[in-house]
């Protein structure tokens, strides 16, 4: 498993603005990173990701099983709005 103490320790890793994840990785401190992600695993498990900002295009996943989503959103209307 690597483990990452720094964000310096991280920016290390980064190569042609890419981060490249092989096998389990833990983040022992908060970052802030401008790279892709790229992760080089079969199943991938995480708990208590907190993000913000997060921009992806390009995503595709099955078997998401996700508890206690959290959102923001805004609505605007021009007719009636209806919740179910």
């Amino acid at each position: 498993m690597k483990i990452y103490k720094t964000q310096q320790e991280v920016e290390k890793d980064i190569k042609n603005g890419i981060l490249e994840i092989e096998g389990d990785v833990k983040f022992e401190c908060s970052i802030s990173i401008e790279a892709s992600i790229r992760v080089i695993a079969g199943d991938i498990t995480a708990w208590d990701i907190n993000a913000w900002n997060i921009n992806a295009w390009d995503i595709n996943a099955g078997n998401i099983n996700a508890k206690n989503i959290l959102y923001y959103a805004v609505c605007f209307a021009y007719q009636d709005i209806k919740c179910f």
